[in-house]
């Protein structure tokens, strides 16, 4: 049966299937790219999967063995970098063709989006508090500094100077 397992993802992924046959079983593998650079708001990102459907020829049950990768560059002030990865696997019914195709499209759905949500989760609590740690305070006089002023002043020198 043909689905349309990018249904659910933007419209420019690419989603490139691969099939082969062993002895009883036939293994599906789909793979599924898309990425976004940005380089006007300073950040770049790419996802891929890779997901291997396992099933015997007679029917019964499929393995569904999946590896999700985000990877997510933002320049703007700094240098952030997330490289994450993740794998998942389930035993899926194929009582026929159309629903085996259905319950290992659904599968596909279900762990992208929750590994997509729990990467939005963790860049939420690390902004309210990783993030923060590591950004400097401000000094006593709660202001900023100009450090391009800061080649005028010549306190080193006129210590170096008296002494």
């Amino acid at each position: 049966p043909r689905v349309n397992i990018s249904s659910h993802k933007r419209s420019e992924a690419v989603v490139s299937t691969q099939s082969t046959g062993e002895d009883d079983q036939v293994t599906i593998t789909v793979c599924i790219e898309d990425h976004k650079y940005n380089p006007n708001n300073f950040w770049n990102g790419k996802w891929k999967s890779k997901w291997d459907v396992k099933f015997p020829t007679a029917g019964g049950y499929a393995k569904v063995e999946g590896t999700m990768s985000a990877q997510v560059h933002y320049y703007e002030d700094g240098n952030v970098q997330l490289l994450s990865n993740k794998a998942v696997e389930e035993s899926v019914q194929i009582s026929s063709p159309n629903e085996g195709a259905d319950n290992v499209v659904a599968f596909i759905k279900k762990s992208e989006t929750e590994y997509q949500m729990a990467i939005n989760e963790n860049y939420t609590s690390m902004s309210n508090t990783t993030f923060k740690a590591l950004r400097r305070n401000l000094p006593i006089t709660q202001t900023l500094i100009d450090w391009h002023k800061l080649h005028g002043f010549q306190v080193g020198k006129d210590i170096m100077n008296k002494s």
